[in-house]
């Protein structure tokens, strides 16, 4: 592993990407292959991901002109799509690996995959960020050598309707016209979208071919104008497919998963009403609509709930995880017998300080050791406090406990 020591961060590179991981961890699991290692072979797939992560974890940029900058808070989450967007070829050439800040793994893609990303998924499940994606899309140049800029767009639109002398263009698309005017039509006649003919000593007529109407009404249908289709419609028809969109939500957003209650709660209403109208759809929610949190010092936010149900098929269909946290903690809940079966309360409180004298002192921690359910020792947990056995100190969220 190529480690570069910066100022306060570190980047590197991951290893060539190795399935081990997800082979020998797929005793639960009818399927042989973990979403991110189909992810590899099915493009389409790898975009339903991205458009997630793209809701969720891309940090917002104004301008297409710096690098779109993924962040992700687990490192072998973090590896293994870096490693995707590697194999796509789709990482910025600006990106020197993954940058470590603050318990913080970021990577930058290129601009072009948000323009793929669009190709591919038609419209993002998020109707604000959609827009808000477009809008740069449409206006934005992303490389000096492709039509996608604000003013070769205006050229093509123009030249869409008739074909036109070079000054009468410039002035139809309010540009002033000249050497970089000049620049940008030569651009486009050797992307075969132009056609560009002397008639005059000092005239040029700019004509559009075929080709240049096809990409023009690509783009404007589904760049400009955002469709009623969405590859994330497909989830609803597809079982496979809706359960390896929540996997991967499931790792980057939702909580619950010990206690067998996955939950997304967001800001996003829109976001939120998807995953919970998919959820009604395979019967992994028994809600009867998702329900509103107000916030004093930020937005209000919005929850989806998942039944117990839901942990154990969604990771039998599409697991392992990819942070190993999150395996665990799903491979946990999914072998789980039922809720509230764990033993007699006295075995499990012996069993809890046998676990807390090897430094095993986190509800989580003795949770995962014991296999049982984690709300099934905050009882035991608690009454060994009462008691006295027990300390209990509070640390960041959680809390550790120690033996008097």
């Amino acid at each position: 592993m190529e480690l570069t020591l910066k100022t306060e961060s570190i980047y590197f590179r991951p290893p060539k990407h190795d399935f081990s991981f997800f082979s020998n961890n797929s005793n639960l699991m009818e399927k042989t292959k973990s979403v991110y290692e189909r992810m590899f072979e099915d493009k389409k797939l790898f975009f339903l991901g991205f458009g997630v992560l793209y809701i969720t974890e891309m940090r917002r940029v104004k301008n297409l002109v710096r690098c779109p900058e993924l962040r992700i808070t687990s490192k072998s989450l973090a590896e293994t799509w870096y490693t995707l967007f590697k194999h796509y070829q789709l990482i910025s050439p600006k990106s020197k690996g993954i940058r470590v800040k603050d318990g913080t793994y970021t990577f930058g893609c290129t601009a072009v995959s948000l323009y793929e990303l669009i190709y591919a998924v038609k419209k993002l499940p998020e109707q604000e960020m959609d827009i808000n994606l477009r809008r740069r899309l449409a206006n934005l140049t992303y490389t000096y050598t492709s039509p996608s800029s604000k003013t070769r767009i205006k050229i093509l639109k123009a030249l869409k309707i008739n074909s036109l002398k070079t000054n009468e263009l410039a002035r139809r698309i309010g540009y002033s016209s000249g050497n970089r005017f000049k620049c940008h039509l030569e651009i486009l006649q050797n992307l075969g979208f132009i056609i560009r003919e002397r008639v005059a000593q000092q005239e040029i007529t700019n004509s559009i071919t075929s080709k240049g109407k096809q990409f023009i009404s690509n783009f404007e249908a589904e760049i400009e104008l955002p469709p009623s289709y969405t590859l994330y419609n497909e989830c609803f028809k597809n079982r496979q497919l809706a359960a390896d969109l929540m996997l991967i939500i499931s790792e980057l957003e939702m909580g619950g998963i010990m206690q067998r209650n996955l939950y997304l709660e967001m800001t996003s209403k829109d976001f939120v009403e998807f995953i919970f109208n998919l959820c009604k759809i395979w019967q992994w929610t028994h809600r009867n609509k998702i329900s509103k949190r107000l916030h004093a010092d930020r937005k209000a936010t919005y929850i989806c709930h998942l039944n117990a149900r839901s942990v154990r098929e969604i990771y039998k269909l599409s697991g392992p995880c990819a942070d190993l946290g999150k395996d665990t903690e799903f491979r946990n809940a999914a072998s789980l017998r039922k809720s509230g079966v764990h033993g007699k309360l006295g075995e499990t409180k012996k069993n809890i300080l046998e676990l807390i004298k090897n430094d095993i002192n986190t509800s989580k921690k003795i949770a995962l050791a014991l296999n049982i359910g984690i709300q099934n020792i905050q009882r035991p947990l608690n009454e060994l406090v009462v008691v006295g056995t027990l300390t209990r100190q509070k640390i960041g969220f959680g809390y550790v406990y120690r033996i008097k």
